[in-house]
């Protein structure tokens, strides 16, 4: 089962590196236009924000399914953003 612990973990992790990315890629670039890049950094927070609630879901039945599912769209969601970075 992934543990909401470790899930929790990794949801810091992965998106607290994504946006120190966007900073650091910000002070590299000033010169650049920064509303995507922005709007990148409002977007991790929103997944943020959606994951804690998906993770303090009390409604779940089957917890080793829901937080396996969590994990996996966790990393979908990661790669998504990444890719949005990489396009900047």
């Amino acid at each position: 089962m992934a543990s909401v612990k470790n899930l929790k973990k990794d949801l810091n992790n992965i998106i607290g590196e994504i946006i120190q990315n966007v900073n650091l890629w910000q002070l590299e670039n000033p010169d650049v236009d920064l509303k995507k890049s922005e709007k990148l950094i409002d977007e991790c927070f929103d997944a943020f924000d959606a994951f804690i609630k998906k993770i303090h879901n009390k409604d779940v039945k089957d917890k080793n399914k829901y937080f396996k599912a969590l994990s996996l769209e966790l990393a979908k969601v990661a790669s998504a953003l990444v890719k949005k970075f990489n396009s900047l």
